[in-house]
């Protein structure tokens, strides 16, 4: 149980992460875009977050992910091939409700598909499923990469014009269902499959450390991959200017990938000792449907109904503090809840759903 213990203490991380790069987006979902900042606190933190945040949070996710697919499918054998179908049919249904309703930049649906797909190439062998993980992993990398040098090099979007009016209810549904329907759009091409990929690594993971002799170790987890990926992101930081920030992002993503096995690695090396503190990281990922949707509640509030006007004066600085507050929020709530022994209230009406359907097959 300790592996599984550490599992839940990187997806805990990997959560409370993911607001850092998020928040920007929930405040102006079409740019993303930052309020130029003059100071060298802001510009130090901007830098810093695109080399060792950006993309990170949620490989590390996906990698996640598969492993915990592998680990379900491992504990409950062929025959739960159905439930785990049901269960990521349930997630998919609540990624298509975050992201009509809340927020269109919403990850579970994708999640869902893509766990679909995994469950088809569970049984494949390692040889199979590293051709598979590099090819899902590469071509929409290289498809939008050709993409762009054929429009000429820059990026496809220009950063729109922010409104500092704050949203009705319906002008943010209307907004919400365009957005996420192109959202859509790119998942059969693009986002599928590259996330796809990332589980596949993470079914790569599990049988090195469930079925083989062991993973990565340590020491090669910190002197090679994890500085391999701030190198190549700092590389591809100071190459691409902000005119070609969708080049510097998808250089990211692969950079992003030998630091998010690393740090997963690590985690399995040191389970005991992790398993051993029960960190509250760990209840936090036990968490994880909850905090993210509540983080998607706290961030369109603030951006679109509350505080319309930090869309466009929020700095880099600003938006690492609302984030510094958003996780030690999140850490006091789980804190309750574990305490009062309350569980989610996404993790009950997602169990619930599950059992439903579950009776209805059986």
């Amino acid at each position: 149980m300790s592996r599984v213990e550490s599992i839940d203490v990187l997806r805990g991380l990997a959560l409370l992460g993911l607001p850092l790069t998020n928040l920007i987006y929930m405040a102006n979902f079409t740019s993303g875009s930052v309020a130029d900042s003059s100071d060298k606190l802001g510009a130090s933190l901007s830098f810093a977050v695109d080399v060792l945040a950006h993309g990170r949070f949620r490989t590390i996710f996906s990698i996640l992910f598969g492993l915990s697919l592998c680990l379900f499918y491992e504990k409950y054998g062929p025959q739960c091939i159905s439930k785990m179908r049901n269960r990521l049919f349930v997630l998919g249904v609540f990624g298509c409700v975050h992201g009509f309703v809340l927020w269109p930049g919403d990850i579970l649906l994708n999640y869902s598909i893509s766990g679909l797909l995994l469950l088809y190439v569970l049984r494949l062998d390692n040889t199979t499923l590293v051709k598979l993980a590099v090819c899902a992993v590469l071509i929409p990398i290289f498809i939008l990469m050709l993409l762009i040098y054929q429009s000429g090099g820059i990026d496809f979007a220009e950063p729109t014009q922010v409104d500092m009016a704050p949203y009705g209810f319906f002008e943010l549904l209307e907004f919400n269902f365009y957005n996420y329907l192109g959202m859509l759009a790119l998942l059969p091409t693009i986002t599928l499959w590259y996330i796809f990929g990332l589980m596949v690594i993470g079914v790569l993971v599990y049988r090195a450390y469930w079925q083989g002799n062991g993973g990565l170790s340590t020491p090669f987890s910190l002197l090679v991959l994890i500085p391999l990926s701030i190198f190549g992101s700092v590389w591809a930081r100071l190459t691409f200017t902000e005119s070609e920030s969708l080049i510097f992002d998808l250089f990211n993503w692969l950079f992003a990938i030998p630091c998010s096995i690393a740090l997963v690695c690590i985690g399995l090396n040191h389970s005991e000792q992790i398993s051993k503190r029960r960190s509250i990281l760990s209840a936090v990922g036990r968490f994880s449907l909850s905090l993210y949707l509540l983080q998607s509640v706290i961030g369109v509030w603030l951006f679109q109904f509350a505080y319309p006007m930090w869309r466009t004066n929020f700095t880099q600085t600003d938006y690492f503090l609302l984030f510094i507050g958003l996780a030690i929020l999140q850490l006091a709530l789980v804190w309750w809840f574990r305490r009062n022994a309350i569980r989610g209230p996404a993790e009950i009406v997602f169990a619930n759903c599950q059992g439903y359907l579950n009776k209805r097959e059986s």
